[in-house]
């Protein structure tokens, strides 16, 4: 795929290939170099949906390492586009190397010309209203693309394919699926900056929990964090001295906001990590602000949840509390057979 170079084509193509991604398909996304920091968190599939960095030539009238419409004034757009257009010769050797299927554009006008070239085929995928083909649609490519659907755009879908005599393919909406909860914990947990043991299931369509890491993530974190896809002896790990602080799903479903609240509001031993109020979805940075409210020790949160960790400690660790129980259990029972 090679997007125009403007945020609001770029994401659009990743969310695209996020779709594509989830039914098995591989995809090379040519993007700008600098904006693989902005984009990564968008990449739902890292493993399937590879970014390949492109530098584009600078042009006369353009500033010094501008490279999307974000960088430069609207009057220089055009100087972008053919700043875009002296990419040629690196595109043709990128696909040369990808040797793809098909290649993806929207406002390279000489990529269908070159795609046929190599054997390739070509789509236009236009990410505005159907309409906008009639006057902007590429008469050279094998296809025309749209993010939209039968049931809304299908009399002007039928038009263009007649206006083109080409195929006019509908991608669906391109709604963006909500950020896996996985990725979302681990990035909150390096936002923390502390050092943190996860252990995680593999998230729903990957293999393992590695697979599944945030694109970067663990050259970022390196020995500060530790992922593990398995089983772990829970018990032992949290009765280590190192542990400062516990993150967990409080049960299992039903089970889990009843326990929430009732260990955040009620016993005061731990805080909630805020939701959403539309999705009820956590987001890294709610993890991260929950970690950061318990672990800093000049957070009144933190030490409220401290004492009151003391105070059922000890409670808890007293000597015979649990045989007395037993004993009571065992007493009422009797009572009730009576």
């Amino acid at each position: 795929m090679y997007p125009w170079f403007a945020m609001g084509h770029l994401i659009p193509f990743l969310q695209l290939s996020n779709k594509l991604a989830k039914k098995g398909h591989q995809i090379s996304l040519i993007i700008p170099k600098n904006t693989h920091s902005k984009l990564h968190q968008f990449n739902l599939f890292p493993h399937l949906i590879t970014f390949i960095p492109i530098t584009l030539p600078h042009y006369e009238g353009l500033p010094q390492n501008a490279e999307t419409t974000a960088d430069i004034p609207r009057h220089s757009i055009p100087l972008l586009m053919t700043a875009m257009d002296r990419t040629e010769k690196d595109i043709e050797q990128l696909l040369l190397q990808l040797n793809p299927h098909i290649v993806f554009f929207d406002f390279t006008e000489w990529l269908p010309d070159l795609a046929r070239k190599l054997g390739i085929k070509s789509l236009q995928y236009m990410i505005g209203n159907p309409a906008t083909a009639a006057y902007l649609g590429s008469t050279q490519a094998d296809a025309i693309g749209f993010k939209g659907s039968r049931e809304i755009e299908g009399p002007f879908v039928d038009h263009l394919a007649n206006q083109f005599g080409k195929p006019v393919l509908l991608s669906g909406p391109a709604i963006p699926d909500p950020p896996s909860s996985s990725s979302e914990l681990l990035l909150g947990l390096e936002l923390t900056g502390f050092p943190f043991l996860a252990a995680l299931r593999p998230p729903s369509g990957f293999e393992s929990v590695e697979s599944a890491m945030p694109g970067g993530f663990q050259e970022r974190v390196g020995e500060r964090g530790m992922v593990h896809g398995g089983w772990v002896q829970q018990q032992e790990i949290l009765g280590h001295t190192s542990v400062g602080c516990f993150i967990t799903h409080c049960g299992v479903d039903l089970d889990q906001s009843i326990n929430a609240r009732t260990m955040s509001s009620y016993l005061k031993v731990g805080v909630e990590v805020e939701k959403g109020e539309e999705d009820g979805l956590f987001t890294r940075e709610s993890v991260c602000k929950a970690v950061r409210s318990v672990m800093d020790e000049e957070s009144e949160i933190g030490k409220e949840i401290r004492e009151n960790h003391n105070r059922f400690r000890s409670y808890l660790l007293s000597k015979d509390l649990e045989s007395s129980c037993v004993d009571s259990f065992c007493n009422e029972i009797r009572e009730l057979l009576k």
